[in-house]
């Protein structure tokens, strides 16, 4: 007998009408069975078609066939029991076959339905019926129990697989009571455990009644457990199948009441293989067996009704008090019942509420309050910074790694408003897989907030948002990423938060069962040691092994580890973080502080204080410390030093970041420093910038207390502000956790790191500039330190600071060698083959000197031509470039397309008279212009269309063509304004000179687009080329050549037409024949590849001859036969002034084609 053919079809059966979820609970089945491994499980888990996962799970069962009952029968609820596999019914008893055959097929038929037992409960099969179906006795008047032959009954109950009595019923034809036996109230109790087993797995969830119609439980009630203790059965009309049954109010006799505990001899089915019934006791789930209820109803007619039940070798499930009220039974009208499930199926174990509670609790207290100068609460100063969904492109080029280098896509400043999200949305992943592993990744440069994100989502969650999740956990990578320390997921879970008093093993089991459930968070992923190399996790058990936390982040995120929970990670743009985690289900950007956001902050900062608006007026008219404040970080320090101005009453601020900050570390020091305290706080400074440097030239900036030199060091920093306390994980073997320090922040150790370069003698001035690396176009190499060469060179030329002069054990001639190395350096450097970033840094590098003659040096060397196009710009690099240009009389071109410039950005730099000309994203210009428009600005207005650059415009998007409408809409408000005014009124010359459209839409929106494009082509004079030959070929087809056709007569200029690759018929060629010779300028025609035969050949070659400005044709790759080159050929002799026919063909025989070329020369082959 082949087994895979007998149990492939239950398994099919059994996977047809199945869930997402119960496929898990099946596949979980079998793993804690050990039918299959953690490795198999996981592949099961993850098979998409139902086909290949019976296929295999058949497979498994057929290698292990002894498990297949254990594990099979009660996920399926016994629907295999009513039909067994032939070989096995041969080995069966005699005795067993008694059952005709014809009475089996019924049986098989009436009683097992699809789903086997479980959903005869529920059916609609009337219990009469089944009695005469299975009833060998003939009904009648009986004084004795049902089946009281000896022989039929031991036939029957081998036919029904060993069912043993619901009821015990003595009725007579004069309708003597119905008394329910031991057996039935044993019975139900059993029908209470198969209920909690099957939903036993399903406690979160809205279960489906899988007993609708047969049984009510009216109380169920639990101590100290979460099981059924008390079912009562209640009063209800005739019964489906099973109905209820209680009492009359004028019944005699007495109410049986019974503590119903379990078997204490195991039931064992004949369908078990020879052997298993010695090792009964071994098996994990309930063995099976079938319960028989058997009754009168009304006229003495007997009715047996069958159901499953669970037992197991030792004990039952239950031992509850079980109350069951009879009386004779009446045929009333007939109502369906649903089951109500006991709430506490529905409640998680005792020591994961205590779990939970106690994580919701910690998260509440530790993210209570933002760690700053002074005591905030983080719902006072939080600022939900703007959050855009964004995309990770693979970076190409010769300059780009083996890996192939993944960068975040730039973006204008529509597409940021459009793709913009709240916090709330941050978990949504439309299309998500329950089972799969969600990576949502966050991005942002350093101080833009994201570990302030992370904790108002830990905040959100501990207050009862996101309640998809029942489990949150925060980790800090630089916290868990020592080498030296290794983690099992239970640790990493368990061990670092709040720590389970009880019950650890089942909160981590819970854990384990329940991932789509569980939150994970790994807070800056640059803070991993040695991240450059990411092993691959390979393990048999990877959810209990131990690992490094390189390895367990890794099993995370490769899915190979507590598959199906969520991930959020967050990390820096050019960071490993996007090297590593190659497939994310969702890429958010935090790119800071819009203007409005930035005085929101500044006024919850000051609120309540009597300086309120005297700070925000203060802080604005700084516009380089304001455009810094778009970075929460630096905001914060800004408004620090910003309340200390004003309580020691001086008029301004810094003007520069390092002057900022070299004031900030100032007013910590000095007002609790004295003249004893100044030489030993300003060598414990230097030693800090030391550590400082030597922490970021490894991407680090925790320590442990052995790095430290002194005591004295330790607590200077930690009295100052510049280290914050750090707990270490518990150290494996003594088990104690290590408590060190980190720099408070990155802005601080990056200022703390340049003051180390300058002040140590050891740095020889040589040497500085190699911490600039401007003309590199490769990464740099202290790029963890972005701010470094900033305040480098701002520090450099400070030698008349006073409280800097201070800081210096050095002579003054010291520090200027290293200012004149820093002097030759920019002399020496070609400004002009900087790439766009390497040219911003060293501006803002320039600008923090204040140095007139390197500003001056740096501005005469700017080529006119300036490009930014896809570069990702930011509020300071705006204010440093429109700073640099505004010096400089020279004219500039500036394309700042996708560059991600905000309103104001563009507006300052496009109202520079030096200026000439600009090019932006079409859609962020005409946004500028409504606003100017609105505010009334007419003559910036006038003057940013005047410079406005579009030619060549290349639309790839529907957005792209919505725009250009726009612009031609604009031209009808510019026309009726200036008409207002008085003016004359003139044409924007962007529309005016538009030269060349590129057409790259694709099949999907390719005709939709072009339609709308061929409404406004008029509208643009000089167009001479439009091209819309696209590598994913538009297919505009017949329907856009006929609508384009229709505007030749106005496209006077027009003199290149490619309508390549788009689908066009003879139909379509015949339209634009037609049409054709309107186009006086048109020299180049291309048809190449598409669908013209010899009729659009025809109608092409008839009108040749009157478009005298042609010179090129092109109908390469068509369905052209010989006929109708011919026809061309014969054509081509009429017009001398075309000087190229490109005719091939692959249905033109190779003979013809030469053929006509030595006819005419000009026919290219």
């Amino acid at each position: 007998m082949n087994l895979f053919k007998e149990i492939l079809p239950r398994i099919r059966k059994i996977l047809s009408g199945a869930t997402a979820s119960d496929d898990h609970a099946l596949l979980n089945l079998m793993l804690k069975e050990h039918v299959i491994s953690k490795e198999y499980h996981q592949a099961l888990l993850h098979e998409k078609d139902r086909e290949d996962l019976a296929r295999k799970i058949s497979l498994t069962f057929v290698e292990k066939w002894d498990m297949y009952w254990n594990t099979l029968i009660p996920h399926s609820c016994l629907n295999l029991c009513g039909s067994r596999p032939q070989n096995i019914i041969d080995n069966e008893p005699t005795g067993t076959k008694h059952m005709s055959d014809s009475k089996r097929q019924i049986m098989d038929s009436a009683l097992v339905c699809e789903n086997g037992y479980l959903d005869l409960l529920h059916s609609d099969i009337d219990p009469v019926h089944l009695f005469t179906l299975l009833d060998p006795k003939p009904s009648g008047n009986e004084e004795s129990d049902l089946f009281a032959d000896s022989e039929i009954d031991a036939s029957n109950y081998d036919q029904l697989n060993s069912m043993d009595f619901l009821c015990t019923v003595e009725n007579d034809e004069n309708g003597d009571e119905l008394y329910p036996s031991s057996n039935a109230r044993e019975a139900y109790a059993r029908i209470a455990e198969l209920a909690e087993y099957v939903l036993k797995d399903q406690q979160e969830k809205q279960v489906e009644d899988s007993f609708a119609g047969s049984l009510i439980l009216d109380e169920m009630t639990a101590e100290n457990t979460e099981i059924y203790t008390d079912v009562k059965m209640q009063k209800c009309h005739k019964r489906t199948f099973l109905g209820s049954i209680e009492s009359c109010a004028d019944v005699s006799e007495p109410k049986y009441k019974k503590i119903v505990s379990g078997s204490s001899a195991p039931l064992i089915p004949e369908c078990l293989p020879f052997g298993m019934k010695d090792k009964q006791e071994n098996v994990d789930f309930a063995d099976l067996a079938q319960q028989k209820n058997n009754f009168l109803i009304g006229n003495g007619t007997s009715s047996i009704i069958t159901y499953p039940a669970l037992t197991t070798s030792t004990e039952t499930m239950f031992s509850p008090s079980f109350p069951v009220n009879v009386c004779g039974l009446e045929i009333f009208k007939e109502v369906q019942v649903p089951l109500i499930p006991s709430e506490e199926l529905f409640k998680r174990p005792r020591s994961v509420e205590v779990f939970c509670r106690a994580l919701k609790d910690y998260f509440g207290d530790i993210c209570k309050y933002v760690a700053m100068e002074r005591e905030v609460t983080l719902d006072h100063l939080f600022i939900d910074g703007t959050l855009v969904q964004n995309q990770i492109e693979t970076k190409t080029g010769k300059h780009s790694v083996k890996a192939m280098e993944k960068e975040l896509v730039t973006y204008n400043l529509q597409w940021k408003e459009k793709a913009s999200l709240e916090r709330s949305q941050i978990f949504q992943i439309p299309g998500g897989k329950d089972l799969e592993t969600k990576v949502i990744v966050v991005l942002g440069k350093a101080g833009m907030g994201k570990s302030i994100l992370v904790q108002k989502i830990c905040q959100d969650w501990s207050n009862g948002e996101f309640p998809q999740f029942e489990f949150l956990f925060w980790f800090d990578c630089k916290q868990i990423s020592l080498p030296e320390k290794c983690y099992s997921l239970k640790d990493l879970l368990l061990d670092f938060f709040v720590k389970p008093q009880e019950g650890s093993n089942e909160i981590f089991e819970y854990i384990l069962q329940n991932p789509a459930k569980v939150l994970l968070v790994f807070d800056g992923f640059e803070g991993l040691h040695d991240h450059e190399n990411f092993p691959r996790c390979s393990d048999r058990q990877p959810d209990r092994g131990l690992y490094n936390i390189k390895e367990l982040l890794s099993g995370l995120i490769q899915k190979k580890i507590f598959s199906g929970c969520t991930l959020l990670l967050t990390g820096r743009p050019k960071d490993k973080v996007n090297q590593y985690v190659s497939k994310v289900d969702k890429t958010i950007e935090i790119v800071g502080f819009s203007p409005q956001q930035r005085e929101l902050y500044i006024t919850k900062y000051f609120e309540g204080l009597p300086y309120c608006d005297n700070a925000l007026k203060l802080i604005k008219e700084s516009e380089y410390l304001f455009s810094h404040c778009y970075s929460p970080v630096i905001c914060r320090f800004v408004c620090f030093l910003c309340e200390t101005v004003l309580e020691m009453g001086d008029k301004g601020l810094p003007s520069t970041l390092t002057t900022l900050f070299l004031k900030f570390v100032q007013q910590k020091i000095i007002p609790m420093q004295t003249d004893v305290t100044a030489v030993q706080n300003q060598k414990c400074l230097a030693t800090l910038a030391r550590i400082a440097w030597y922490l970021g030239e490894k991407h680090q900036s925790t320590m442990k207390s052995d790095i430290i030199p002194s005591k004295e060091l330790k607590e200077f920093a930690l009295k100052y502000g510049f280290f914050l306390p750090f707990a270490f994980p518990k150290h494996s073997d003594t088990e104690e956790e290590e408590l060190g320090t980190t720099f408070s922040d990155f802005v601080i150790q990056n200022f703390l790191g340049a003051l180390h370069l300058v002040l140590a003698e050891d740095v020889k001035d040589k040497s500085l500039t190699k911490y600039l690396s401007f003309p590199s176009k490769k990464k740099k190499p202290y790029n963890w330190l972005d701010l470094v060469p900033r305040f480098l060179a701002g520090l450099l030329f400070l030698q008349d600071d006073a409280y800097f002069c201070s800081l210096s054990n050095k002579e003054i001639k010291q520090s200027t060698k290293k200012q004149k190395t820093l002097l030759k350096y920019v002399r020496r450097l070609q400004i002009n083959d900087l790439c766009p970033e390497r040219l911003l840094e060293l501006l803002h590098c320039i600008y923090e000197t204040q140095y007139n003659y390197l500003l001056q040096h740096v501005t005469l060397r700017l080529k006119t031509d300036l490009s930014f196009h896809g570069i990702f710009i930011t509020p300071p690099d705006v204010h440093v470039l429109y700073s640099t240009l505004k010096r400089s009389r020279k004219e500039f071109s500036l394309d700042l397309q996708n560059s991600n410039i905000d309103m104001q950005g563009l507006k300052d730099l496009v109202g520079l008279k030096n200026v000439a000309s600009f090019r932006a994203s079409l859609g962020d210009t005409i946004r500028l212009w409504k606003y100017l428009e609105q505010t009334k600005d007419y003559e910036l207005l006038k003057l940013s269309t005047e410079k406005f650059v579009l030619d060549p415009f290349k639309a790839k998007t529907m957005k792209d063509i919505s725009d250009l409408s726009d612009l031609v809409e604009m031209q009808e408000m510019i026309s009726c304004m200036q008409d207002a005014s008085g003016c004359s009124s003139y044409e924007i010359p962007a529309i005016k000179n538009l030269r060349k459209i590129e057409f790259a839409l694709g099949p999907a929106y390719g005709l939709q687009g072009f339609l709308k494009l061929v409404e406004i082509l008029p509208s643009f004079p000089s167009l001479q080329h439009l091209d819309l030959d696209a590598l994913s070929e538009n297919g505009i087809g017949d329907e856009g050549a006929k609508s384009l056709s229709e505007v030749f007569p106005t496209l006077r200029s027009l003199e290149i037409l490619n309508l390549s690759q788009n689908k066009i018929t003879d139909v379509g060629a015949e339209k634009l024949a037609t049409t054709l010779p309107a186009l006086s300028s048109l020299t180049t025609l291309s048809l190449y590849n598409n669908n013209i035969c010899d009729f659009g050949a025809e109608n092409l070659a008839k009108v040749l001859h009157a478009m005298a400005s042609l010179r090129v044709l092109d109908v390469q790759y068509n369905k052209i036969t010989g006929v109708g080159a011919q026809q061309l050929t014969d054509s081509l002799r009429k017009c001398p002034h075309i000087k190229n026919l490109l005719i091939w063909n692959p249905t033109i025989p190779y003979g013809v084609l030469e053929h006509l070329q030595q006819l005419d020369s000009r026919i290219s082959v």
